[in-house]
Order: C-alpha cells, then structure tokens, then sequence
C-alpha cells in the first residue's frame, strides 16, 4: 500500500496532501458511487433509465468544472506543502 500513501501525501511523502484526498475522494464517488447507484436503482426499478440519462447529460458541464477545480487546488497547493529533504544537504 506504498503507492496509496504516495498518492495521498505531499512532496515529503508524510504530510497528506488536502488536494490529492478531497480529488481522491470526488473521484471515486464520480467514478465508483454514481455508476453503481446508478445501476442499482435502475435494476429494482425505482428510477427509470431516462431520469439517470438526463442526470449524466447535465454531469457533462459539470464534471470537467469538478476536474478543473480538483487540479486547481492540487497545484495551488503544492507550494505550501513540506518539501522533502536534500540527503546531501544533511
């Protein structure tokens, strides 16, 4: 689980990145959470298949604003984030 600490913390690898968790996160509940809620509630017929169509339709200005912001707050801050340290410089 190394990668998923790396995923999740800054330029130091110790100190979690707010940016990358709060994208992390979006990104499963748009990725995961809506294509399963999605498919459930279609298959034991509480919502019909034209009410998740127009759904996603209007998600379509919506989640390239949603990625836009996420990428905005990673690299907004980046700079603020504790910089690993030089081995060299001791």
């Amino acid at each position: 689980m190394g990668w998923l600490k790396q995923a999740l913390t800054g330029p130091d690898n110790q100190t979690v990145a707010i940016g990358r968790l709060v994208g992390i996160i979006i990104t499963i509940v748009l990725l995961v959470g809506l294509p399963v809620a999605a498919a459930a509630t279609v298959i034991t017929g509480k919502v019909v298949v034209a009410d998740w169509t127009t759904l996603l339709t209007a998600l379509s200005l919506y989640v390239p604003a949603i990625v836009g912001a996420m990428t905005g707050m990673i690299w907004g801050t980046n700079s603020t984030e504790p910089k690993a340290k030089d081995p060299d410089n001791g």
